[in-house]
């Protein structure tokens, strides 16, 4: 099993993702249209394609130490292709954004915080998926790769959560948007949840290993 698991994995799994959502965006493009409507459909649907594919590489390493199974032996492997896909996700909702802007033309607005913690968002995404390979890990050094990997993640993390969040909460509130932010939202934070329960986990067995070696 774990053979034909790998069998799918690394470029072929990237490779199928991008297909799909290729497919998807054309798809959504030709039945809403390339005007306005269309794109915005496009922007919110790969808003999501992306959540998931960085909720996979995101949970992938506290997963694993949560059950030890095939499949989550096997999610932590493609953790890097994962977050490979999801930088392909994430670009083309940045072309779908970057279309809506220009058939808004002067309509289109975007506040400053958007621009600057957003766009920072795309950096450190572009940033980690050209790190993301064993040469570039060799050249930046451990301490260094890792850092940066781990602020593009939870700064990932922060957008996704902030953005969702806030619709959520307006939508149960003021019933002004559609209430499916909710259920986004609630996976946005029990992405967290699996982390801080792995964390947890892991400080507990690093205390019990302490006291055991002190007796």
């Amino acid at each position: 099993m774990s053979r034909q698991r790998d069998a799918f994995g690394g470029g072929h799994l990237v490779a199928t993702f991008a297909l799909l959502l290729l497919g998807m965006s054309a798809l959504i493009l030709a039945q809403a249209g390339t005007g306005e409507v269309g794109l915005r459909t496009l922007i919110r649907a790969t808003a999501r394609t992306s959540l998931v594919l960085f909720g996979a590489a995101f949970t992938a390493s506290s997963l694993r130490s949560l059950w030890r199974t095939p499949t989550t032996g096997w999610l932590l492997r493609q953790r890097r292709y994962f977050g490979l896909s999801f930088a392909f996700s994430h670009a083309l909702h940045l072309l779908a954004i970057r279309g809506l802007s220009l058939v808004l033309g002067d309509a289109f607005e975007i506040d400053a915080v958007t621009l600057i913690f957003g766009g920072g968002a795309y950096v450190m995404i572009a940033l980690m998926a050209a790190t993301s390979s064993d040469r570039a890990y060799a050249w930046l050094g451990r301490h260094r790769w890792h850092l940066l990997h781990k602020v593009g993640v939870y700064w990932s993390w922060i957008i996704f959560a902030n953005a969702y969040t806030a619709r959520a909460v307006m939508a149960v509130a003021r019933g002004t948007e559609s209430l499916s932010y909710v259920p986004v939202a609630l996976f946005i934070w029990a992405l967290i949840g699996v982390w801080i329960a792995a964390w947890a986990r892991a400080r507990r067995a690093h205390s019990q290993a302490a006291v055991a070696s002190a007796l």
